[in-house]
C-alpha cells in the first residue's frame, strides 16, 4: 500500500507541473501577441505621419504634375489646364517648376489668341521668378509679347537689359530681339550686325543659335542683293567697252550678284560713267554630311546656312576638299546609262543650276556637283547619288553668290572652330584650272 500511495502522489505532482507549464506558455504567447499588435499599431501610426510629410506616390511629384499639364495642353483641354495652372502657381515654391508652369500658361493663352493675357502672365512670372536660371529666356518671352501687343519701348528696354545683365550665351536673346526690332524699322544693317552678335554669343546649334542664324542669313542675302550701300560694299564706274560679264571677271564677282544688286538684266546696255554697287567676298562652302546642311562662310563667319540633300547609302557624298568648276544655268543632265536629258525636262534632276565640284586632293570623285532639284521633298535627306542638292530658289541664290574656284569642303561634322575665326584654305593643293566637262556623265 505505501508504494501505491507514493506513486499516486507522484502522478498528481506531474499533473500540477503540466498545468503550470501550460499556463506559462499561454502567458508568453499572450505577451508575444500583445507586443506584435502594439508594434504593428505603432508602425501604422508612423506610416500615417510619414504619408502626411511625403507624396503618397511618384505621380504626385512636381515634375510629373508638369508632365500632366503638358499632356492636357496637347489634348487641347485648355479650360481645365488654365484652372490647374492658376492653382499651381499659387502653391508651388520651386522657382524652376514655376517658370515651366508660367511658360506653358503663356503658350496656352497664345494658342487661344490672347496675347494681352499672355503678356500679363509673363509680367507676373518675372516678378515671382527673378532668381531662376531661366530668367533671361523668361525676359525674352516677355519682350516678345511686349512687341506683339504694341509695347515696342518695353520690348527694346527689356532686350537691352538682357544684354547688360545676362551671362554669355544668354545675351543672344537680347541681341536677337533688338535685331528683329531694327529689321521691322527697315534698319537692315543694324539688324544684320545684331543678328551676327547673337549667333556669335549663342551656344553652337542651340535653339536661339538656329533662330539667330536664320535671321542673319536672310539679312545678309537681302543686303548683298540690294542697292543699299553697306560698310563692306564698293562701287565701280562703268568704262568704255565694259559689259557685266567683263566687269564680273575683273572684280571676281558673280554676274548674278551685280545684276541683282543693281536691278539690271544681264543683257542691259551699260552707260558710260554709270556706277555699280558690288560686294567683294572671299566665300567658301562647308557641307556637313551628318546633318544635311551647308554653311556659306565669309571673313565674318557664317553668311548663310542652307538645308541640302546628300548621297544615299552606298552613294555617300565623298568627304574632302573641292573647288567650284564652270557654273551652268539650265544644264543638260547626262544621266549615267541613259544619255542627255535637256533642261526643263521633268526627268532632269539637276534643276536650273549646276556647279561641278573639282577635286582639290587625289582620290575624290570627279562627277559630283552642287545643283537644284525637281524633288524639293528630298532636301534634308540622303537620297542623291552623291551630289549636293539645294532647294530650287536657293541654288539660284548661291549660284549668284559664289564664283568659279570657290573652295568647297565636305566634312562629317562642322564645328565652331571651322568657322570662327576664318580657317585658312590656302593649304588646299592647287590643281590645274581644268574643270569638269559639262558634257560628261555626272551623278545627281
Amino acid at each position: 500500500m505505501p508504494k501505491q500511495y507514493f506513486s499516486s502522489k507522484k502522478n498528481a505532482d506531474r499533473t500540477l507541473l503540466h498545468i503550470f507549464i501550460g499556463v506559462m506558455l499561454l502567458l508568453v504567447a499572450g505577451y508575444i501577441v500583445y507586443r506584435f499588435l502594439y508594434t504593428s499599431s505603432n508602425l501604422i501610426s508612423k506610416e500615417k505621419i510619414v504619408e502626411k510629410l511625403l507624396p503618397t506616390s511618384s505621380t504626385e511629384t512636381p515634375e510629373n504634375t508638369l508632365e500632366q499639364f503638358k499632356k492636357m495642353f496637347d489634348e487641347n483641354r485648355f479650360d481645365d489646364l488654365r484652372s490647374e495652372l492658376k492653382n499651381y502657381v499659387k502653391k508651388e515654391k520651386q522657382v524652376e517648376n514655376l517658370v515651366e508652369a508660367y511658360l506653358l500658361w503663356i503658350e496656352l493663352e497664345l494658342k487661344n489668341e490672347k496675347p494681352n493675357d499672355a503678356f500679363t502672365i509673363a509680367e507676373e512670372a518675372l516678378k515671382k521668378c527673378e532668381n531662376s536660371i531661366r530668367t533671361p529666356y523668361l525676359k525674352y518671352r516677355y519682350a516678345q509679347l511686349a512687341e506683339a501687343t504694341g509695347k515696342k519701348d518695353v520690348a527694346r528696354s527689356t532686350y537691352q537689359d538682357i544684354i547688360d545683365r545676362a551671362s554669355r550665351g544668354n545675351r543672344a536673346y537680347g541681341y536677337l530681339g533688338l535685331a528683329r526690332i531694327e529689321e521691322q524699322g527697315n534698319e537692315k544693317i543694324k539688324a544684320r550686325d545684331l543678328a551676327q552678335k547673337a549667333v556669335m554669343d549663342a551656344e553652337w546649334d542651340s535653339e536661339i543659335w538656329n533662330e539667330s542664324l536664320d535671321l542673319l542669313g536672310k539679312l545678309n542675302v537681302e543686303l548683298i542683293f540690294s542697292s543699299i550701300p553697306t560698310p563692306e560694299s564698293k562701287t565701280y564706274t562703268i568704262q568704255q567697252g565694259d559689259s557685266l560679264i567683263g566687269i564680273g571677271a575683273k572684280l571676281n564677282t558673280p554676274v548674278g550678284m551685280l545684276s541683282r544688286a543693281n536691278q539690271l538684266d544681264e543683257n542691259t546696255k551699260l552707260r558710260l560713267n554709270q556706277t555699280l554697287k558690288y560686294t567683294p567676298k572671299d566665300f567658301r562652302l562647308l557641307v556637313e554630311r551628318s546633318k544635311c546642311r551647308a554653311f556659306l562662310v565669309d571673313e565674318q563667319g557664317i553668311f548663310k546656312r542652307y538645308k541640302v540633300g546628300l548621297g544615299k547609302p552606298g552613294h555617300e557624298t565623298a568627304l574632302g576638299s573641292y573647288k567650284i568648276g564652270n557654273k551652268q544655268k539650265n544644264p543638260t543632265w547626262f544621266k549615267p546609262g541613259e544619255g542627255p536629258i535637256p533642261a526643263g525636262d521633268p526627268r532632269n534632276e539637276l534643276g536650273t543650276r549646276w556647279m561641278p565640284l573639282v577635286p582639290s586632293e587625289p582620290g575624290l570623285p570627279t562627277d559630283l556637283g552642287l545643283h537644284g532639284t525637281i524633288a524639293p521633298e528630298t532636301i534634308g535627306t540622303y537620297s542623291s547619288n552623291g551630289c549636293v542638292r539645294f532647294y530650287p530658289e536657293e541654288v539660284e541664290e548661291i549660284y549668284d553668290l559664289i564664283v568659279r574656284s570657290t573652295p568647297v569642303i565636305i566634312k562629317e561634322e562642322v564645328k565652331f572652330e571651322d568657322v570662327y575665326p576664318l580657317a585658312q584654305v590656302d593649304n588646299i593643293p592647287a590643281n590645274s584650272e581644268a574643270t569638269a566637262n559639262p558634257s560628261s556623265e555626272v551623278k545627281k
